[in-house]
């Protein structure tokens, strides 16, 4: 399974938050400040289809159909372009159970992580954030993390809601519905047409 990590790519370029000319992310951004979404697109692609999405590709489309107006990427943009350049189907949701039906039936799915906020301290991440979702087994949800780094979960407040099995993250459903609490929608539900 591809895994790609946003923080191994600060030379390739990506400009968003371009409703603000003179903010970082329109000067310089790049796929390690704000590219976490292009890589669970890419991660996405190759886990349902026989080709791939590359990041300068990501990059390419997400300009071209003004998804990086704001900060990093518009998913709600850029989501539906890509699923249907490889053939696939989207699916907008909030409900946690949804996303575990896509993934038991094999499909695969991008999560919209909300960052710290009043009275919660994100697990996934401290900021907005895009992870890739690919299995719900057991009571728990895999996920990849485009931004992981080592001890990322070890620190208070996130530590024991994240199990780690190498890049494999897993965690339950009360982490993900806590993160993506201040998100809609929440989860972005691709799978292969007719599948």
């Amino acid at each position: 399974m591809l895994y790609i990590n946003q923080n191994h790519f600060p030379d390739i370029p990506y400009p968003n938050n371009l409703s603000d000319p003179e903010s970082k992310g329109a000067l310089s951004g790049n796929i390690k400040d704000s590219g976490c979404g292009i890589c669970a697109l890419a991660m996405v692609v190759d886990r349902l289809t026989l080709k791939s999405l590359t990041l300068e590709e990501g990059v390419r489309l997400s300009c071209e159909n003004k998804a990086n107006l704001n900060p990093g990427t518009d998913m709600k943009i850029l989501g539906p372009i890509v699923a249907d350049l490889y053939d696939l189907d989207l699916r907008f949701s909030n409900n946690t159970w949804e996303l575990a039906e896509c993934l038991r039936d094999g499909g695969a799915a991008i999560v919209h992580i909300g960052g710290d906020r009043e009275d919660h301290i994100g697990t996934l991440s401290d900021v907005g954030h895009y992870v890739f979702a690919f299995s719900y087994h057991d009571g728990e949800f895999g996920v990849m993390d485009p931004a992981w780094r080592e001890n990322k979960y070890t620190i208070p407040g996130r530590k024991g809601k994240i199990r780690e099995d190498g890049l494999f993250l897993y965690t339950t459903s009360l982490v993900l519905e806590e993160d993506t609490e201040n998100r809609r929608p929440r989860y972005y539900l691709f799978r292969r047409k007719n599948a």
